[in-house]
């Protein structure tokens, strides 16, 4: 990947963090840095948020699931949003199978929003210098950022838009049960330890269209 690419990526992944942060973060609590409007406590649920909006053919299959069991909800409404057009292709960045399911190395990411006063982190460490826990706060500064660049750019909205729905999605779930549900699917389950996680863009498409003619009959 040239410099430009390289630069243009990591970008891309900050403000698609900072919009997680945004839209899917918590209170931040006792505790927190000065200026912190949100918090998303530990990486693994970091990870598995970020999955749903770089792998929109499985953020469908969650709302597909989830107008199962509510159907009155409009979870399918937003399947339809989520797969109509060439979103699940173009948008998708594919994550690699590690231990602990998807992974991305975020550190750049933070690390910029970081550098800017948008961000900040915070670890929890044992007496033994192990880290038990990182925590990840979103500034005000951030949150400021982060509601002009959606008001200026309806491509940026868009990350807002799906980290919202992201958010709706994972509820109150912990990162190991948010990984549990990503487990569900085979493809994720099946994929090698360090190899891409494949799409499953056609068992959902198949999916959407039986449950979308249930709904109208």
């Amino acid at each position: 990947m040239s410099h430009a690419l390289e630069h243009t990526a990591r970008k891309r992944d900050a403000i698609r963090i900072l919009f997680i942060l945004d839209q899917a973060g918590t209170p931040p609590g006792a505790g927190a840095p000065p200026g912190a409007v949100a918090v998303i406590k530990a990486e693994k649920r970091l990870q598995a948020l970020d999955f749903w909006i770089r792998c929109p053919d499985y953020l469908a299959a969650e709302l597909l699931a989830m107008h199962v069991q509510y159907p009155d909800r409009g979870y399918l409404a937003e399947a339809v949003c989520v797969m109509e057009g060439d979103e699940p292709d173009v948008r998708r960045l594919g994550m690699i199978r590690f231990l602990f399911g998807a992974w991305e190395q975020i550190d750049d990411s933070m690390s910029l929003l970081i550098s800017l006063g948008l961000a900040r982190i915070k670890r929890n460490i044992k007496p033994d210098g192990k880290v038990t826990r990182t925590d990840f706060y979103l500034l005000d500064a951030g949150r400021q950022l982060a509601n002009q660049l959606s008001s200026g750019s309806t491509h940026l909205a868009w990350y807002r838009d799906r980290a919202r729905l992201v958010a709706l999605v994972a509820g109150n779930c912990s990162g190991d049960d948010l990984k549990e549900r990503q487990y569900a699917q085979a493809e994720y389950q099946g994929a090698r330890w360090g190899q891409v996680i494949g799409p499953i863009k056609q068992r959902v498409q198949e999916s959407l269209k039986e449950l979308t003619k249930e709904s109208i009959q």
